[in-house]
């Protein structure tokens, strides 16, 4: 296998690996990514420190209890929008009562924020940035709205713009209210994305941003992705559904963000 490959690419067929047959072995590693051992263990100890797996003595595991938690990959978004929609148009309908007439909006794409997008014409006079071309349709039929498209490298699995150009123009605003979905929300990791790329396109958005909505429907509560996007203790508001349950509503909401299940 070629040994110049993305560091963060090599993570993730590691675990993509490790899902399959539970266990691994650095010498095997090495040979396979053509790299030596010492760098294998950089790599089993990152995964480990980003909470996705354990390290054993000459290599790795993915515990049984955990396996579960861990998403590796994303269905495309046709598919995810038809999962949990009843679940994702009440988180919409949740988030369009913290917009106000007049509000600067930023907002990326994914699955719930294409049915808060679909909300968005019961407000007036909005300005609205987004980087997802998939929602560019929507929010161009808001006829009062002023829209910004970011611009950037098109990620065509997500459809969304992302790399320097993207967050170049991210950098100019300064949104009254920002708008994440999210594909993993943990107590230890905060919130995670399958996508490195995506990652820092979210953390972009973050770092700009007044009021912070991550939205996320509860099957993603409690699990773990690859790609860190910040800690739960930088956010202020998650908006769920109410299939979440006490106790993972109790620890979310102890490490800092308000907590509303609808």
């Amino acid at each position: 296998m070629e040994k110049n490959i993305f560091r963060e690419e090599r993570l993730r067929m590691i675990l993509d690996i490790l899902s399959l047959q539970k266990k691994i072995v650095v010498k095997e590693l090495a040979k396979k990514f053509n790299r030596s051992d010492s760098s294998i263990r950089l790599d089993l100890n990152e995964l480990e420190k980003r909470g996705l797996i354990y390290r054993t003595h000459g290599g790795a595991i993915i515990p049984d209890e955990t396996r579960n938690d861990i998403v590796l990959n994303k269905n495309i978004l046709k598919q995810r929008e038809e999962t949990c929609a009843d679940e994702k148009r009440r988180i919409a309908n949740a988030v369009i009562e913290y917009i106000n007439d007049g509000d600067s909006i930023m907002i990326d794409g994914g699955s719930t924020n294409y049915y808060i997008a679909l909300q968005l014409h019961k407000k007036r006079g909005l300005t609205i940035v987004t980087s997802s071309t998939h929602l560019l349709p929507i929010l161009a039929q808001i006829n009062d709205a002023n829209i910004f498209i970011t611009g950037g490298l098109f990620k065509r699995e997500f459809e969304d713009l992302i790399g320097e150009l993207s967050y170049e123009t991210i950098r100019q605003f300064s949104p009254d209210k920002t708008i994440l979905g999210i594909d993993a929300i943990s107590l230890k990791q905060g919130l995670t994305c399958t996508e490195p790329s995506m990652a820092q396109l979210k953390r972009k958005m973050i770092s700009i941003s007044k009021h912070l909505i991550i939205v996320a429907d509860s099957t993603k509560i409690g699990k773990v992705c690859l790609a860190h996007v910040a800690d739960l203790n930088e956010v202020k508001m998650v908006i769920t559904d109410s299939s979440i349950s006490d106790n993972d509503r109790n620890l979310i909401s102890s490490a800092g963000p308000r907590v509303i299940a609808v």
